[in-house]
């Protein structure tokens, strides 16, 4: 029963980005990015899309689409081309629809990173690895949910993880605006929302260290003293350091000031008293070193 419930909820789930997706459509907001958390969902999808008759190009779009694909796939083997993640691509990409995931082959990639520069692709299903490292913004996002697993637990997306895939909304010189969707579910409380979108993104901290490895690795080059000296201050950990030090040179004098105001009562007593402890923890000790020095040899 459990099983049957989770299956229609997914397909619940499917259907609710798809009539998402034909609204935008309708407002001609595209292209779309619909950001998904699982590999199999982003294929699931796009699969449903086209079931649902959604076809975003014209037919000389999709001449064209065929054109650079053939190109893209031309340097496969005939039987590589045969495999059905490159055979059957093809119609869904004319359609205007693709999917972006890490299990994808490279060479896939590629080619639907191109069709969505050019805009032959207007709905695009990816995971949020696509928000990390490409700049390919878009005019719509779409959230077609709001918590990840994380490796650990099933989580709500924090604010730098938010900022970094609704900032593909809007493509500078376009449009005026970008459009954020998101999809909620019942059990996300208002709070918890608001957090997310409106929090602070997390804090970038450099992790640079210089180790024995780093400088052998750079004395092995020619003019190894101004490589290294080079290295250092031209890194984030630096920038960081000389960002910092002018708050904490003031926080130290603050510190400084601040103890050099302390008034102690019976200062020369309290001394004496450091120093009577002091001699008494060094005579402790040489009394327990004696004692060890005195016990009889253990028979083997």
């Amino acid at each position: 029963q459990k099983g049957a419930a989770a299956a229609a909820a997914g397909a619940d789930n499917l259907l609710q980005v798809c009539r998402v997706v034909k609204l935008v459509q309708s407002q001609q907001w595209e292209p779309c990015i619909v950001f998904s958390f699982k590999r199999r969902e982003t294929e699931a999808l796009a699969l449903k899309l086209v079931q649902e008759g959604v076809d975003f190009n014209t037919e000389a779009e999709k001449a064209e689409v065929a054109q650079i694909y053939a190109g893209a796939v031309s340097g496969l083997s005939p039987e590589d081309r045969e495999i059905p993640a490159v055979k059957h691509l093809l119609p869904i990409l004319q359609k205007g629809i693709a999917v972006h995931h890490g299990g994808l082959l490279p060479l896939l990639k590629e080619a639907i990173e191109l069709l969505f520069q050019e805009g032959y692709v207007k709905c695009l299903f990816a995971t949020e690895t696509f928000a990390m490292g490409l700049n390919m913004p878009a005019r719509t996002v779409i959230f077609s949910a709001v918590h990840k697993w994380d490796g650990e637990e099933n989580r709500l997306l924090n604010s730098g993880e938010y900022i970094q895939m609704s900032g593909r909304a809007g493509r500078r010189g376009k449009d005026v605006r970008g459009n954020v969707i998101i999809m909620i579910a019942e059990d996300v409380e208002e709070e918890m929302l608001e957090k997310m979108i409106k929090g602070d993104a997390i804090p970038l901290k450099s992790s640079f260290k210089l180790s024995y490895y780093t400088l052998l690795n750079l004395m092995s080059r020619v003019e190894a003293v101004a490589d290294t000296e080079f290295v250092i201050r031209k890194s984030f950990h630096q920038h960081q350091f000389d960002r910092d030090a002018p708050r904490i040179a003031a926080r130290l004098a603050e510190v400084e000031a601040e103890a050099g105001a302390i008034v102690v009562d019976n200062e020369a007593e309290i001394e004496k008293a450091r120093s009577l402890r002091a001699r008494a923890d060094d005579a402790g000790l040489r009394l327990a070193a004696g004692a060890l020095r005195s016990l009889p040899p253990q028979r083997p």
